[in-house]
């Protein structure tokens, strides 16, 4: 990349929290590869920073995160793909969507305006997407020739109502922010952009209340309740707390309360209760 050229993923850390904003107008805002190796940086980047308590992922423009741009990147020409191509372009999706999962912190999509394709799938594997009533969902694969395979057929049919699945992947079409939160694809949807940013802020805000051995761990329980059986999950269960209470924090935790306040783990410090 020259070095007069905008960076194609514009990185902004605030107090504890990293933005990630997708700055790439020339692909719609979506995952090309230099998108794709962008953000696959930053995760790690923020995974290795013990300051930071969640990561926010945004597009520019109108809030649309659009699909797999590197398909046309992998050859000169589209007819020049190949078995190997096909493989590799999977790969790519699947590992940066499991980076995304596997962040021991939150990681908060953001769909002001929707998502599609890959752009979608990668949101999935956020721990809360949230998005605006007006928003448009959609897995086109099967009207270009692909399948939604960056996690969108194993995610979308674990998410939501399978019935809702079939139709949504088998037909191609979209639906709204409303639908999408309705349907469990979506954490929630909102009217309007200043209700979003309220609701996102108050996230954030509770997060600094949350220990980070508790936040990742539970994370780790949440996984395995999702991959695994009921004994798998209980064992980590098992593990998680023991790790969890061996790093200390709840007696900090416990120490506040019995005083009437809550732990900041952000600050470092207990504060007082807010009234609700």
């Amino acid at each position: 990349m020259q070095d007069n050229q905008q960076p194609v993923l514009e990185t902004q850390t605030i107090d504890d929290i990293v933005t990630l904003t997708k700055n790439n107008p020339q692909d719609n805002y979506g995952m090309s590869l230099a998108m794709l190796k962008a953000m696959g940086e930053a995760l790690d980047s923020a995974k290795d920073n013990s300051a930071i308590r969640a990561v926010v992922i945004e597009a520019g423009g109108r809030g649309f995160h659009a699909g797999a741009i590197a398909v046309t990147e992998l050859q000169p020409r589209l007819e020049d793909l190949d078995r190997e191509d096909f493989q590799r372009l999977v790969q790519i999706g699947h590992k940066l969507g499991n980076q995304i999962a596997s962040m021991p912190i939150p990681v908060i999509g953001i769909a002001r305006g929707g998502a599609l394709g890959g752009g979608l799938e990668l949101l999935l594997r956020s721990d809360f997407l949230y998005c605006l009533d007006g928003a448009r969902f959609s897995f086109p694969e099967v009207t270009l020739g692909f399948v939604a395979a960056w996690g969108g057929t194993q995610l979308a049919a674990r998410l939501m109502p399978f019935r809702r699945a079939q139709e949504m992947l088998l037909l191609g079409e979209s639906i709204s922010g409303v639908e999408a939160a309705e349907f469990g694809l979506a954490t929630a949807s909102f009217p309007t952009t200043e209700l979003l940013d309220k609701h996102l802020s108050t996230v954030l805000q509770r997060l600094r209340l949350c220990s980070p051995a508790s936040t990742r761990w539970t994370k780790e329980c949440l996984t395995a309740a999702w991959e695994g059986s009921l004994n798998q999950g209980l064992n980590k269960e098992l593990e998680a707390e023991t790790e969890t209470m061996d790093s200390g924090d709840f007696l900090k935790g416990l120490g506040a309360l019995g005083n009437g306040q809550v732990y900041d783990y952000s600050a470092g410090k207990a504060v007082a209760k807010k009234s609700r």
